[in-house]
């Protein structure tokens, strides 16, 4: 199954599996599992954004958009008989429409890293700055 990702309300097409996916073994694997278009669109998505610099993202999917532009990407899978279409023939937005199918949206959530985690990174900053390594040796003898 080939995805194409399109910015959400945009007309930018940001990715299409044949290129940023084509050596991924877990894209080959779950195609070839035949996983739901859902989690295909989240991998796709995530894959997108890891061959662009983007890791740790978190994604949900939901079967439409929201009414405001970005946040996301609009997902469409092409049709069978235009899986082997040349990447470039994917780079229009008419082309897409014309030859692929809506099945979702993709939500991209910037990563979050849990309060505790930041605390305890605070705290040990903090604690490596006042004391010296070496400080616990010298007690002990």
């Amino acid at each position: 199954m080939r995805l194409i990702l399109v910015e959400h309300g945009g007309e930018v097409v940001r990715g299409d599996t044949a290129v940023f996916a084509a050596r991924s073994a877990e894209w080959a694997e779950n195609t070839f599992q035949r996983v739901g278009v859902a989690e295909l669109a989240v991998i796709a998505a995530r894959l997108c954004d890891e061959s662009e610099g983007r890791p740790h993202w978190n994604y949900e999917y939901s079967t439409f958009g929201p009414y405001e532009r970005g946040g996301g990407y609009d997902v469409f899978v092409c049709a069978e008989d235009m899986d082997a279409a040349p990447p470039e023939h994917f780079l229009e937005l008419a082309n897409i429409l014309c030859c692929a199918f809506y099945v979702g949206f993709v939500r991209c959530l910037k990563p979050v890293i849990p309060f505790k985690v930041r605390r305890e990174s605070a705290k040990s900053a903090t604690e490596g700055e006042s004391r010296p390594h070496r400080e616990g040796a010298a007690g002990t003898g």
